[in-house]
């Protein structure tokens, strides 16, 4: 039995408040983001921060932000806080690489508007808020299964680590080098939307590497429907835009075949992690 001491230490899985109305403000962020990008395309030069022309990118953004409302809609509701954490460590990376494509880019913006103004600050307190948001809560994880879980099996989790490595390296490849990226990429970007374009390409990689490193269902089904969520709507976003892509580039289906390939993968995986779970429940015998 623990002693008093001992149970006081004991951490007790919960979501702060500060982490839950930190997550309400992002929530009302990203719901305008998502309907000026996925639904309105097309009127960046007067609804957004800067101008794209390319609608698939613009799409792409919309459907991250998206994806980000149902992560951060189960911060809220939530009451378990292992089954949030794995997605603060990939949003702090992205808002990083988001600041620093708004400061190499600054000459792209357009300034004094309001859309700027709310890029400008969102990606001025992002970068310190999630990542402190993280620090206070993380120390409440146990660490250690719930009632009905099970962890990922190796195999699962190595598949995960390639799939993080790749991406990674992919965003790392556009945004230190957008100009090469810009070469090869089946729809048109620009510099700073390459960079752009990688900041969404490293939150899922990074994203794989927690899932994995961490191994625990319970803590990466939140992130992988998340990623499910982001990749339907990526898929809505290409079929919308399928025009601006290179017919005669072969990338362009490596692209679509990727993202309906991982989408299956993940929908595979949650009915054998249900699978396997359900049977390590012994049903009551009868007499």
């Amino acid at each position: 039995m623990l002693t008093a001491a001992e149970t006081q230490t004991v951490p007790d899985d919960r979501i702060l408040p500060f982490t839950r109305v930190a997550a309400v403000v992002v929530i009302g962020v990203l719901v305008l983001a998502w309907i000026v990008l996925f639904v309105f395309p097309g009127q960046t030069d007067h609804r957004f921060a800067w101008t794209i022309d390319a609608r698939m990118t613009v799409m792409l953004m919309g459907a991250g932000y998206g994806s980000a409302i149902y992560f951060f809609l189960r911060v809220v509701t939530e009451r378990r806080w292992h089954r949030v954490t794995l997605g603060f460590v990939p949003t702090t990376v992205f808002t990083w690489m988001m600041l620093g494509a708004t400061l190499v880019h600054w000459d792209r913006f357009r300034h004094g508007s309001a859309p700027f103004l709310l890029w400008f600050w969102v990606y001025l307190i992002t970068p310190i808020l999630v990542p402190a948001v993280w620090l206070l809560n993380r120390g409440s994880d146990p660490h250690t299964l719930e009632e009905r879980d099970a962890m990922l099996p190796g195999w699962c989790r190595s598949a995960m680590i390639v799939a993080g490595v790749g991406l990674t390296a992919i965003a790392a490849w556009m945004y230190l080098a957008p100009g090469s990226a810009i070469s090869v990429w089946p729809w048109p970007l620009t510099t700073l939307t390459a960079r752009a374009v990688s900041a969404f390409v490293a939150l899922p990689g990074v994203a794989w590497l927690a899932i994995a490193r961490d191994g625990r269902w319970s803590a990466a089904r939140v992130m992988l429907a998340t990623i499910a969520i982001g990749l339907a709507l990526l898929l809505i976003a290409v079929a919308r835009a399928w025009s601006e892509f290179d017919p005669t580039d072969l990338v362009r289906w490596v692209y679509v075949g990727g993202l309906v390939a991982t989408l299956a993968a993940i929908v595979a995986l949650a009915f054998w992690m249900r699978r396997t779970i359900a049977s390590q429940v012994t049903p009551p015998t009868t007499r």
